[in-house]
């Protein structure tokens, strides 16, 4: 039978320590497997922090929210449970969304792994329960020589406990809580371990987290009134930043002026919101969550099951197999409204927010021996989906078309009223009907790993671990964007929104749903996103004498991007009384890759053209005047709808030589020199080198009028990484002291811009270089003259800086600090233990957090300040050999800690920790 028994011992250690009573003899040693084989963590020249079984009881850690607070130097942006992304040292650049999630999404830099399996996925991370977890590894700098791509910034590793075939027992715990101004919460998990006989042991663990909300959703209206279509150029937000010339609403003065010569627009009456003079032909019709107030509606709700089986082949041959599912389901959303002066966290939301995310994952592995070499072949399938309605309405206050969907014309292009008998030319007027729009968002992912890797005996000179890794990841993505006020609106006259054209899907490339759209939407993304990695690995260590070490990595990859379908739009629709497919991009015709592209940025169907490479600009404008010279015409003012101007002539040349994929190949390096003076001091210094591969982009080529075209192809972003680190045990094992100090070079940044001046969709860019410079700490004090206290903590102190421009935007300012990167961040527990005369052991532990302020993008124009917070807590309880008890209060002070924000729609909107939370948790062992 193959096992490793330090580890094995180790496990056994960790499951016993709730009951290890007050011995302080020395410091636990935590065994992972950061290099891919089993060592101490005091033993491997890798900055890598490790919560323990045990810490994880301690804390109460369930999820992603709650390990996160708990780790200094890793941070988090998104919206809610299943909706996050992971940062690691500051290597962060934007604000993760809803529509960015997913087929948009930038590639993790922080991979996500469960024991052996990556699961990382772009836009949004699985949110694995913590239930019968061994460990929680944070790996941070550049992993990628042994973890490939989505390693760039570091990795985050969940260890579950293995079927263990010493004993037969379990364990069962339960949670209460209660949340100040917010619901009950409550949870179970129970595990069982036998082994069958003497080759099959088998672990399984149930669980359910029922987690009560704390967010209101208050009272509200918003009207039309409020869209970005209306607002004027120098409108200061929130954020403090105003808005530009180009971004100036369409029927504000600046964009009137801007357009001169445009016909028929140049002669629009502006219609300004601060005067009601200039709207008073027009009736704005309110949305109002009346029916949907609530209090604590952000209810969440986390319920699986993992099993496992460990088969002993033969003396040398072992078989590790697992199964596990889970069922995430929330209602209403876990961002707050900073500025609605409530007592307790409030939002206004005008359609219900749903969310549906389950998983399963099957894996393997299957480990033994061949000769001298410890062989490893880990596979894994995992399947994914999400079924979620979020409410759309914050979408208002960016959009500038919104308006034309769910306002009569005569409101919106006034210029055209003499479709409209009895209404003043240039003058709005008419209808705004209720903004209340929503998107329903459904995804498919599926992703398959395989890793075959040798490792040679760890006790000789020479030592080596090497390998191949594969994953192929497809994700199918459909979200619909529903406006019901388009199905009262009066297009010119011609019909209302309830008689209007049906729309239709591209009816070439990939489709999740044939058939017409529901008439309300206006738009539709169906896309199939497909990953695919290829990566050959490999570190040698040599050891040059007693005292000093040498480890050389690399790894060669290969990764590929591709994406079909299509991004649709209804915008035309309506004056040409049929559906014309307009102005979307269909996504399979752009990144086929055949020289070809038909033309469809113009309502007239006579300009549905096919191009090929090789057509001149000449002979692409000769051709588009011939079928709508109108259009052509208007061009030459303006770069707007159904005004073809030479930009976007230009861009057709450019689309017929866009790639078929995003393609990225290389190899990235990894050297570190190891000091070891004696058996409790160890120094490195290490070089090492991360990267995360581009992505196509949905809107690949389109422009403002500033001249900007949003690249076809992301290229890869890459990271250099200095590194000096050492790990201590001081005073005869009663302190561990271990840090790292480093320097990182990025290149080629990439971050997500939504900018509805440039383009309706989110697309992504090479922004900026940039540094990071930085320092980590942690620590473990347990004194032999204070039997019972063990004092840990840990610190992060980041300066990040962009240091140059890449973009051409104003909007990435050059000595910007990047987003998530709190220049401060540490915690502290103090653990006090002594024995009962009962024979129980009676603890207490009070424990402090705090994080500095930081921001939420590098895009200036979508970046807010995430303010700095202080989170204190406390546990008291008892531990017996078979049942424990323990009282906890988390956030004590109920401080509003701020874990990210979210200014994408122009509003502020932010994710809160738990507001103090006080209740007990209890557990039986058998």
């Amino acid at each position: 039978m193959y096992r490793n028994n330090r580890l094995s011992l180790a496990v056994s250690i960790a499951m016993g320590a709730s009951f290890a009573g007050m011995a302080n003899a020395a410091i636990e040693e935590v065994i992972v497997t950061a290099t891919k084989t089993s060592a101490s963590t005091q033993d491997i020249a890798v900055a890598v922090s490790a919560i323990t079984s045990e810490k994880l009881d301690q804390m109460g850690v369930a999820n992603f929210e709650d390990y996160l607070i708990q780790l200094p130097g890793v941070t988090a942006g998104g919206s809610g449970p299943g909706q996050n992304t992971i940062y690691i040292r500051g290597v962060a650049s934007t604000t993760p969304n809803l529509t960015t999630a997913g087929v948009a999404g930038l590639a993790p830099n922080v991979a996500l792994y469960l024991d052996e399996q990556p699961l990382s996925q772009p836009g949004r991370n699985l949110d694995v329960y913590a239930a019968d977890m061994n460990r929680i590894e944070v790996l941070s700098g550049p992993q990628g020589t042994l973890f490939g791509a989505s390693s760039q910034a570091g990795t985050v590793r969940l260890i579950t406990n293995k079927p263990d075939p010493t004993d037969t027992y379990g364990r069962v715990k339960v949670g209460i809580s209660k949340t100040a101004k917010g619901e009950a919460s409550n949870s179970i998990e129970a595990m069982f371990n036998m082994p069958v006989n003497d080759k099959l042991t088998v672990r399984g663990v149930v669980y359910r987290d029922d987690q009560g909300g704390y967010i209101d959703n208050v009272h509200g209206t918003v009207t039309a009134l409020e869209s970005a279509r209306f607002r004027e150029a120098g409108t200061m937000r929130s954020n403090g930043v105003a808005v530009s010339d180009l971004r100036a609403g369409f029927q504000t003065q600046t964009y009137i002026d801007s357009i001169q010569g445009l016909s028929y627009q140049e002669n629009r009456v502006p219609l300004d919101p601060t005067d009601p003079a200039s709207y008073a032909l027009v009736d704005f019709q309110e949305a109002d969550n009346s029916a949907l107030v609530e209090d604590d509606f952000n209810d969440a709700m986390y319920e699986g099951f993992r099993i496992g089986a460990l088969v002993d082949l033969n003396e040398d041959w072992s078989l590790l197999l697992g199964y596990g599912h889970q069922d995430l389901e929330t209602d209403g959303v876990f961002q707050a409204d900073p500025n609605l002066g409530t007592d307790s966290p409030s939002v206004q939301r005008f359609s219900p927010d749903t969310l549906e995310d389950s998983f399963d994952n099957i894996n393997w592995k299957l480990e033994g021996r061949i000769g001298a070499l410890d062989i490893v072949y880990a596979g894994a399938y995992t399947k994914r989906e999400t079924d979620q309605v979020v409410d759309y309405t914050d979408y208002l206050f960016v959009g500038q078309y919104l308006p034309y969907y769910i306002c009569d014309t005569t409101v919106t292009y006034p210029e055209y009223n003499y479709y409209n008998p009895g209404y003043a030319s240039n003058i709005p007027a008419g209808t705004c009907y209720a903004p209340d729009t929503y998107v329903e968002s459904y995804s498919e992912t599926t992703v398959s790993t395989h890793e075959l890797r040798f490792t040679t005996d760890q006790d000789k000179s020479i030592r080596a671990t090497g390998g191949a890794f594969y994953s192929d990841l497809e994700l199918q993505e459909r979200v619909n964007f529903r406006y019901p006020g388009m199905t009262q609106a009066n297009f010119w006259n011609l019909y209302d929104g309830a008689d209007s054209p049906l729309n239709l899907p591209f009816d070439d490339g990939f489709l999740s749903q044939t058939g017409a759209f529901e008439r309300d939407t206006i738009f539709r993304n169906d896309i199939k996103r497909t990953d695919e990695q290829v990566g050959v690995f490999g570190e040698v260590t040599f050891d040059l004498n007693d005292e000093f070490s040498f480890t050389a990595g690399a790894r060669w990859y290969d990764v590929r991007v591709d994406m079909e379908g299509g991004a649709n739009s209804s915008f035309g629709n309506f004056f040409q009384g049929q559906d014309v497919n307009a102005f979307g991009t269909n996504i399979t015709d752009l990144y086929d890759g055949d020289g070809k592209l038909t033309f469809i940025g113009d309502s007239k169907l006579a300009t549905r053209i096919t191009f090929e490479d090789g057509v001149t600009f000449d002979e692409v404008k000769a051709a588009l005047t011939a079928a709508d010279g109108f259009s052509v015409g208007r061009g030459s003012v303006a770069n707007a709808p159904n005004a073809i101007s030479d930009v976007e002539i230009t861009g057709i040349l450019n689309a017929l030589k866009a790639p078929d994929e995003a393609k990225t190949s290389g190899t990235i390096v990894k050297a570190t020199l190891n000091w070891t003076p004696n058996e409790n001091v160890l120094f490195y210094g290490t070089y090492s080198e991360g990267f995360r591969p581009g992505l196509l982009n949905r809107p690949g080529g389109a422009s403002n009028a500033a001249g900007y075209t949003v690249p076809f192809e992301l290229m890869t972003d890459e990271v250099t990484n200095y590194e000096f680190g050492w790990k201590t045990d001081l005073l005869n094992g009663q302190l561990r002291f271990n840090g790292s100090a480093f320097f990182v070079e990025i290149e080629n940044l990439q971050t997500t811009i939504f900018d509805p001046s440039i383009a309706n969709l989110f697309f992504s860019d090479n922004a900026a270089n940039a540094e990071v410079t930085g320092v980590e700490t942690d620590f473990i004090l347990a004194l032999d003259s204070l039997q019972g206290l063990t004092i840990s903590g840990g610190m992060s102190i980041l300066d990040t800086e962009i240091t140059k421009v890449l973009t051409p935007t104003d909007d990435v300012v050059k000595g910007d600090s990047l987003a998530f990167a709190p220049e401060f961040q540490a915690n502290l527990q103090a653990r006090y233990e002594w024995a009962l005369s009962s024979g129980f052991v009676a603890h207490v532990m009070p424990h402090v957090a705090h994080s500095d302020k930081s921001y939420s993008d590098i895009i200036r124009m979508n970046r807010d300040e995430i303010q700095g917070w202080t989170m204190v807590g406390i546990t008291a309880g008892i531990t017996g050999e078979t049942w424990g008890a323990e009282l906890f209060v988390d956030n004590l002070t109920d401080q509003r800690a701020e874990l990210s924000r979210n200014f994408v729609n122009d509003r502020e909107r932010v994710s809160y920790a738990r507001p103090r939370t006080m209740g007990m948790r209890l557990t039986y062992n058998f």
